[in-house]
């Protein structure tokens, strides 16, 4: 999702209209994490705006539950996160000429053809690195997996505060954050490792 809303952006001619874009990109950032899963409990609730415009369309009969499920907390975390992935890649895509792509559409490449074999070669590094951080984000998430997810769903870093301030297992939940620590450190250096010897030095 980010790569072509930060494409779009990049190759933006408009001035204006590429600062409007980038500024609804960026807007979402000014709230707290927590103000914004409020609003998605407010959408997706058995009550919520969905169901309530789903059942007055007549599409449903019933409330569909959405809250307290995997798809609640994953679509909160794509909102939350997208932010990150299209300014990250953004400043990344700014540096790859579009004299590129005009080079291919030149040669009879179609938009989709040059934008594939031509655009996301060379932004790959980027699309890595953003890729990294917007998960690293994600496996310490703490607001969309407790009040989205509910008791039931379980990720490392409410169990880690369950078992600290909750449960007063001190020992366990200090290894759950050793654990969680080690795999976001393992995880980063693979990728830098990989795209050092995939795409030399950045």
């Amino acid at each position: 999702l980010g790569v072509p809303a930060a494409h779009l952006i990049s190759r933006t001619k408009s001035a204006r209209l590429r600062t409007i874009l980038i500024l609804a990109s960026i807007i979402p950032l000014l709230m707290g994490n927590a103000v914004r899963v409020a609003g998605w409990m407010v959408l997706l609730s058995d009550r919520g705006l969905v169901n309530e415009s789903l059942l007055f369309l007549g599409l449903i009969d019933e409330p569909i539950r959405i809250m307290y499920t995997l798809s609640a907390v994953l679509l909160s975390l794509v909102a939350v996160l997208l932010p990150f992935m299209i300014i990250t890649l953004q400043s990344v895509f700014d540096r790859v000429s579009a004299d590129y792509e005009d080079a291919a559409a030149t040669m009879g490449a179609k938009p989709a053809t040059a934008f594939f074999r031509i655009f996301v070669p060379l932004a790959m590094p980027g699309i890595y690195s953003g890729g990294l951080l917007v998960f690293i984000l994600g496996m310490n998430a703490y607001a969309s997996p407790v009040l989205l997810g509910g008791p039931t769903f379980h990720m490392m870093a409410p169990a880690v505060y369950e078992q600290a301030i909750e449960a007063f297992n001190w020992p366990f939940a200090a290894s759950l954050a050793f654990v969680l620590m080690v795999a976001t450190l393992i995880l980063t250096v693979a990728s830098s490792l990989f795209l050092q010897k995939r795409y030399g030095r950045m």
